[in-house]
């Protein structure tokens, strides 16, 4: 069997790397995944052979979801990887196994991959004791970092260096991982394109390579039709081009992938319709926008505009100080501050992953305090009142950690989720003073502002039928500042209002169809 591959621009870039991390964002239908088939066969031919004249690999390929693994990844490899080349076993894991000769005449070719799903910290133990040559991880903007990161470290282990037989194990090892352009504070921004606000340093890790594919269509809407490229006028004189929600999309003339769509440019028009402008400019211009999954829990209340504040806020001496304080493994601190005129400016947030409640508290939130709050008197923490409880380990409360490092702590009014959620719709649903907000928020807590925007959300149920959402908000990277804010909210309110709210919202369940 013959197989035609023609790399685009893009990926013959990548095909020439040799970095250990070789990261592709592009939008969808831009032959991504092919790409990165292809690169682990080009891989797997490379590999030195060991003295047996064997070239053995072994690969992770890891999609976030089971049923998404077997449908696109497995489906696409074997497109480009038959059955009868590499026979695939459904079992735990899904494993394929290709042994063919090589072309040389010579040698052998050896390699297993493995599929595996895992989107979630707890998954890492699916990758525990693996000895990789290589992982490609495909939608690369559903995986944590710490997931990405762990199985990073799999790599380079197999096959083994066998100094006898003058053998250095892996020719290449690294990871292999495709996306769509996630939102601009996800993980995969700030490696690509961030930079340390004080340095000027860019984050992007040594050894990371990223490729960047064009975008499908482009957003034309304020640009005059002198102004387009050559390229793009001839693309408009015939034609292809849409408009759209107020906004007139452009075919890319730079585009990859499009004589492999029956309808070329068509599949991304087509592919628009129905879409937000969000969903557009990330899956289809590839930029980086905000992707909505669920509903947002304060959809109704927040407005950025209204609620965040144009410029940093400081913290000011002599005003009431507070910490809201959620612990666990994903610990995070809200710090805010009332005015005279009763606002409740939020002015900083601290959030760690791994990271015990006694370390957290002793390497990020004294750090801070010490920093920019020693001339603020009597700070209080207002915790999760499920820190009253004794740890395992030590038989110590949060709260007593607390005490132990100088903290005047105490647990919130109540955990109820209802009640909790109702103190932060009442600070946003109030204005103060001259018509001012009764919360404003740092426009440097990015994490808490992007949570109030779309990250904190009911997640909608796989139901037919109307739209229906979780009675809980999701347990993700945004729910824990977040719920660090509720405790905040929920004891700077007036006692009565607070007392009201208590013990009318906690026996009113939430609406699984609003959400509230």
């Amino acid at each position: 069997m013959r197989i035609i591959y023609r790399a685009s621009p893009t990926f013959k870039q990548v095909h020439r790397s040799n970095a250990l991390v070789k990261a592709i964002r592009g939008p969808i239908g831009s032959g991504k995944s092919v790409g990165c088939v292809k690169e682990m066969w080009r891989i797997c031919l490379n590999q030195e052979p060991n003295a047996q004249g064997i070239r053995q690999t072994r690969w992770a390929c890891i999609r976030n979801t089971y049923p998404e693994l077997k449908q696109t990844v497995i489906k696409t490899f074997q497109t480009w990887i038959p059955q009868e080349v590499c026979p695939i076993t459904y079992g735990s894991p899904i494993t394929g196994k290709l042994n063919i000769p090589h072309p040389d005449g010579q040698t052998r070719v050896e390699t297993e991959f493995l599929f595996l799903s895992m989107d979630k910290p707890k998954d890492v133990k699916k990758l525990m004791s693996l000895e990789l040559t290589g992982v490609w991880i495909n939608e690369g903007q559903f995986m944590p970092l710490d997931l990405v990161m762990e199985a990073l470290t799999r790599t380079g282990r197999y096959p083994p260096k066998v100094r006898e037989e003058n053998f250095d194990g892996a020719t290449w090892n690294g990871m292999l991982i495709d996306t769509n352009s996630p939102d601009d504070d996800h993980w995969w921004y700030q490696f690509e394109q961030g930079v340390d606000e004080e340095t000027g340093i860019p984050f992007k890790p040594k050894g990371w390579d990223f490729f960047i594919q064009p975008g499908a269509l482009i957003d034309i809407t304020n640009i005059k039709e002198e102004s387009l490229s050559q390229e793009e006028k001839v693309m408009f004189e015939k034609g292809l081009h849409s408009d759209y929600l107020g906004h007139r999309f452009l075919a890319n003339p730079l585009a990859e992938n499009v004589e492999n769509h029956k309808k070329e440019y068509g599949y991304w028009f087509d592919n628009i319709q129905g879409q937000t402008l969000n969903w557009i400019k990330s899956r289809v211009c590839n930029e980086f926008a905000t992707i909505q999954y669920g509903k947002p829990v304060f959809m109704d209340h927040f407005n950025k505009a209204l609620h965040v504040s144009k410029d940093k806020l400081l913290p000011v001496k002599g005003w009431p100080t507070y910490i809201g304080l959620d612990f666990g493994l994903t610990p995070a601190a809200i710090v805010g501050q009332i005015t005279p005129f009763g606002q409740l400016r939020i002015t900083d947030e601290v959030i760690a992953t791994g990271m015990g409640i006694e370390r957290f508290v002793q390497e990020q939130l004294i750090p801070l305090i010490k920093a920019k709050y020693q001339e603020c008197d009597n700070i209080q923490v207002i915790g999760d009142p499920a820190g009253v409880q004794r740890a395992q380990t030590d038989e110590k409360t949060c709260f007593q950690i607390l005490y132990e490092n100088g903290f005047n702590a105490m647990p919130a009014s109540s955990n109820s989720t209802t009640a909790r959620l109702e103190a932060v719709r009442w600070w946003l649903s109030r204005l103060v003073g001259k018509g001012q907000p009764a919360m404003l928020i740092s426009p440097h807590c990015k994490v808490l502002i992007k949570g109030y925007e779309t990250g904190y959300a009911y997640k909608k149920l796989n139901v037919a039928g109307d739209d229906k959402y979780t009675d809980n908000p999701d347990k993700n990277r945004y729910s824990h500042p977040h719920d660090a804010n509720q405790y905040l909210c929920l004891n700077t309110m007036p006692d009565k209002i607070r007392e009201q709210i208590i013990n009318i919202q906690s026996h009113s369940p939430l609406s699984a169809r609003t959400g509230y």
